[in-house]
């Protein structure tokens, strides 16, 4: 592991630990002992807005409200939240209400009747559907510590003879791209989406072997989205076509369709389940008409199902089980495998970090004779995954002179793969570590 992801692991510590409680002052526990104290409970309230925690918010000033019915700042103040969480149902009751309410000024209720106004005008406006189109481009760089997967003993097998596993272990590997995303707002519960682009990828090999690191990649998806009771749907359709540059590399498309779904069981809970099926094909070319590159093709079937928490406002814990199935021309490429994936995010005044780590295990359908005639392959692989990602705005405040909107992103990633295996080759550690950043322009809304 490198000294300077080391550093930044330090650094998101103290973060997690030590910024959000120097920022609090007023905790809950003083809250629940001065339930009635207005000015402590006002100043918890604005400590928890500040702090992005709107729901804790939101439940201080509905409390107050009851126990000072004719304060009408306070419920002037529960109308912002309101507004900022978007719930719309619990605004319209609150404003009806203080329209009632003989205790409600006239200057009050003016304001409160241009608030119901643009409610209004903007549930026309979504019922009527609404289209959107941006457009991103993309940098990342990624340093690799086992490139070429060397295994850890820098053995392989080779028709029953062990051999040296000759490949470069540190490299790096650039990747530009350019994506667009078009869809439209059906209605407030409906919508669909769809995203195309591409991207071109360098690998920093050697001269000898350079074209072997060279590729692009075009893709594309159409999605759907509908909320209904408390399911959130998602189906969706996707393509992408590698080009390897390499003359000697057989190119593949991929075709697939899918679905997800969350099932909220409460305002912390959900349960998600999804489904996938995809086709690869890979392509003769020219100069390797003569290999069987067809014995590649391969059907993938995969399902998963999984639960989240969310505790805090700015905490979730998710796990997820899932099973894969893939069916190959050739059936020693073909293999069963299952996943167990934990993971945990956090929302930081930054970016939002989550670490995630995921336990699989491949067993393939036959033994691969040109390998070994005798050992049946397994993989264990175990994956530990580090992400920080958010707006720019939010590491470096003063971008906000240059970026105002907010429309670069960054996402910084560290990723560690520890396989065991059956067969010599497949038992290797790869690290790897990138950075991205996304500059998005907002081309119609």
């Amino acid at each position: 592991m490198s000294q300077n992801f080391k550093k930044l692991i330090v650094f998101l510590s103290l973060s997690i630990f030590c910024i959000k409680p120097s920022i609090a002052e007023v905790t809950f526990l003083d809250i629940l002992e001065n339930p009635s104290d207005l000015e402590m409970n006002l100043t918890y309230a604005k400590e928890q807005e500040s702090l992005g925690r709107y729901k804790a918010t939101l439940s201080t000033l509905e409390r107050l409200t009851m126990l000072y019915p004719v304060n009408t700042d306070l419920k002037l103040y529960l109308i912002s939240i309101l507004l900022k969480l978007d719930s719309e149902a619990k605004l319209q009751l609150m404003l009806e209400t203080m329209l009632q309410d003989p205790n409600t000024t006239d200057e009050t209720r003016q304001y409160i009747e241009k608030i119901l106004t643009k409610i209004r005008e903007q549930s026309e406006t979504k019922d009527k559907g609404k289209w959107f189109a941006f457009a991103d481009l993309s940098y990342m760089q990624t340093d690799h510590s086992n490139i070429d997967g060397v295994s850890k003993s820098g053995k392989l097998y080779s028709l029953d003879i062990i051999d040296d596993f000759d490949g470069m272990k540190y490299d790096k590997a650039y990747s530009r791209g350019a994506s667009i995303t078009v869809g439209k707002n059906l209605d407030q519960t409906s919508a669909f989406s769809l995203n195309t682009g591409f991207n071109i990828n360098t690998q920093n090999k050697n001269t000898k072997r350079k074209l072997e690191g060279e590729n692009d990649l075009v893709f594309g998806s159409l999605t759907y989205s509908k909320i209904f009771n408390k399911h959130y749907f998602m189906p969706y359709l996707f393509y992408s076509r590698p080009n390897q540059r390499h003359s000697l590399t057989a190119d593949s498309n991929t075709k697939g369709v899918g679905f997800n779904n969350t099932y909220s069981l409460d305002n912390s809970t959900d349960i998600t389940y999804g489904s996938s099926f995809s086709s690869t094909i890979f392509n003769m070319t020219g100069s390797n008409e003569e290999d069987k590159v067809d014995e590649g093709n391969n059907l993938t079937y995969s399902s998963n199902v999984g639960f989240n928490y969310t505790f805090s406002d700015i905490n979730l814990i998710s796990t997820k089980f899932s099973i894969t199935k893939k069916d190959a021309e050739n059936e020693y490429n073909g293999y069963l495998g299952r996943g167990l994936n934990v993971g945990y995010t956090r929302i930081l005044p930054f970016g939002n970090l989550k670490i995630e780590k995921t336990y699989q295990r491949n067993i393939f359908d036959e033994k691969n004779t040109f390998i070994h005639s005798t050992i049946d392959r397994e993989d264990d692989i175990e994956t530990t995954q580090i992400q920080l990602s958010g707006r720019i705005i939010q590491l470096i405040p003063f971008m906000k002179k240059i970026d105002p909107e907010g429309l670069f992103f960054y996402n910084l990633k560290y990723n560690e793969s520890d396989s065991e295996s059956t067969l010599l080759q497949n038992s290797a550690i790869r690290e790897t570590t990138s950075f991205n950043i996304i500059k998005r322009f907002s081309l119609y809304e």
